[in-house]
């Protein structure tokens, strides 16, 4: 005889239990945060800068006594927003020549976006901590029907963040002796990272506005 019955989501599958207070909680106890970097072009230095990059890139790696995961990602740009911009900056112009000659830039945009995919590459230093006293739903209350997860979040994150915080503000320091500037991405910017990953083809992720406390459907959707 069936007594439960419940409808699962692909999000059942992903390690991550929850994002909040600017931080990923994974469901074994794992807390993470996610650095936004800038970047350099390596092969435009001379000789002596590149050297020079690469010391302070072996000082930033032999300063580290903890683990860190270096992710680049492409993705489509939408330029929509651009062209949108574009559009309306030609129409302040006061001059035909000047409205002419930005028609024909913004028609060169459109066209380019439209035969050519324009990719972006993002920057991503991840840094993680395992927490250990990770309490989860009882499998009594499993069993019941009731759906498991970490109960004492809050606990972890915040034994998490007395980590993590001394962890990011080394790596952000010796970055700028690269310059390279590195900014933690808040929970917002998260939500929306994670969204585009699992929804790469979904149009107009550039102009997502995506709020914590607007999530009432899963990350994914099946297909």
């Amino acid at each position: 005889m069936k007594l439960f019955t419940w409808q699962s989501t692909t999000q059942e599958h992903l390690d991550i239990e929850d994002i909040k207070q600017d931080l990923i909680l994974c469901k074994n106890g794992q807390v993470s945060l996610v650095i936004e970097t800038t970047a350099v072009n390596f092969d435009l230095l001379s000789e002596k800068e590149q050297e020079a990059k690469i010391l302070a890139f072996a000082a930033l790696i032999n300063s580290l006594n903890f683990y860190i995961q270096i992710l680049i990602r492409t993705e489509k740009l939408d330029v929509t927003r651009y062209i949108d911009r574009l559009e309306r900056e030609r129409e302040k112009q006061i001059t035909d020549g000047l409205r002419k000659q930005i028609e024909i830039y913004t028609n060169f945009i459109k066209n380019l976006a439209y035969n050519t995919e324009v990719l972006d590459k993002r920057f991503f230093i991840v840094v993680s901590s395992l927490v250990s006293n990770v309490k989860k739903t009882s499998p009594i209350k499993t069993a019941l029907g009731k759906e498991e997860k970490i109960t004492n979040a809050d606990q972890v994150i915040d034994k998490a963040r007395g980590i993590l915080y001394p962890r990011r503000d080394h790596l952000v320091k010796q970055m700028q002796k690269m310059n390279i500037f590195g900014r933690q991405l808040n929970t917002d910017e998260l939500i929306k990272l994670f969204y585009s990953i699992y929804n790469p083809d979904t149009p107009g992720l550039q102009k997502l506005q995506i709020k914590a406390d607007e999530i009432a459907t899963p990350i994914i959707t099946a297909k």
